[in-house]
């Protein structure tokens, strides 16, 4: 079965399964930063380990604005990790090589590690910059280019979106759905980020950002005006840097307890990982999907993991 085939069927899954389920989707946030052969060879193993769980890939155009950057190794390393049936969707981190190659100035601050010192910029820079420290106009040249730079080579056109950092806002939004993004993933829970960010400006921001958003949050719709919308699918399980295989298994169970209370409604529950440290932190995701696999075993759960596109 093709991509696009792969698609329609779970958009058919979707909208006329006779139960409904608990559907997980299992993202990765590529950082834009290193393609690095340990971390690839993580990835790999993942994938080989289990097979049946597509993945939601939040690519990141930066790979090729490094000064160094060989377009082909850098397409034939991202593109050893991902298989038939994955999605292929959009992750901005402001590099500044990035914003520059999009033809914007780039600026050193709102950063959550604090202002960049420009000399340090060698090789590249901007990681920690919030994304919304860019007007609407710089950020819809930031998005195309990076849509048509991954387009450029070989991947599919982006149609999900996450902001590094978790940190989008509504001006975030309207740039993304004038470029025609339709889902985001940026909502998570500060309170994962609490003890590796919390002296920083990361946990407030994002805390500020998405205040409401928790453990069993569901996909919502935001509305931008002007005839704009975005679909909210919130990253409520976070990402495996900041929860270990427990807190994921903890996650999936209080979303069990939500579906159990309306068994006829889809319940999602959105986890997953970065690629430059796929090394140290998959073992978290490995082991919180095998708890969440035996669970679905013994207690007879109906358990799918997907990927975009989704309905409400």
């Amino acid at each position: 079965m093709n991509r696009k085939a792969s698609l329609i069927f779970l958009l058919l899954l979707l909208s006329n399964s006779a139960q409904a389920a608990l559907r997980v989707v299992v993202s990765v946030d590529w950082e834009g930063r290193n393609l690095d052969p340990q971390n690839l060879a993580a990835m790999e193993h993942f994938r080989h380990d289990y097979p049946k769980v597509p993945l939601q890939h939040f690519l990141n155009a930066a790979y090729y604005t490094k000064a160094d950057a060989d377009p082909r190794l850098t397409t034939a390393a991202i593109r050893s990790v991902l298989r038939e049936g994955d999605e292929h969707g959009l992750h901005i981190h402001a590099w500044k090589s990035l914003v520059e190659a999009a033809g914007v100035a780039f600026r050193t601050e709102p950063a959550f590690r604090g202002p960049l010192d420009l000399s340090q910029c060698d090789p590249d820079c901007g990681h920690d910059v919030n994304m919304a420290a860019y007007n609407e106009k710089e950020l819809q040249q930031l998005i195309r280019f990076s849509v048509k730079k991954l387009v450029q080579h070989g991947f599919d056109r982006p149609r999900s979106f996450r902001a590094g950092a978790w940190q989008a806002d509504k001006h975030v939004f309207r740039a993304l759905a004038r470029e025609g993004i339709t889902l985001d993933s940026s909502a998570t829970s500060a309170e994962y980020l609490k003890e590796r960010w919390g002296k920083s400006l990361l946990y407030p921001v994002v805390g500020k950002l998405w205040p409401d958003t928790t453990a069993t949050s569901q996909p919502y719709r935001i509305e931008l005006g002007s005839g704009l919308s975005m679909l909210e699918l919130p990253n409520n399980g976070c990402l495996a840097d900041y929860v270990s295989g427990e807190v994921i298994a903890a996650t999936f169970q209080k979303n069990v307890e939500l579906w159990k209370k309306d068994p006829r409604r889809d319940i999602y529950i959105s986890i997953g990982f970065h690629q430059e440290t796929a090394q140290k932190f998959l073992p978290h995701l490995r082991q919180g999907i095998d708890a969440i696999q035996a669970m679905a075993e013994r207690d007879k759960l109906p358990v799918a993991f997907v990927v975009p596109p989704f309905t409400l």
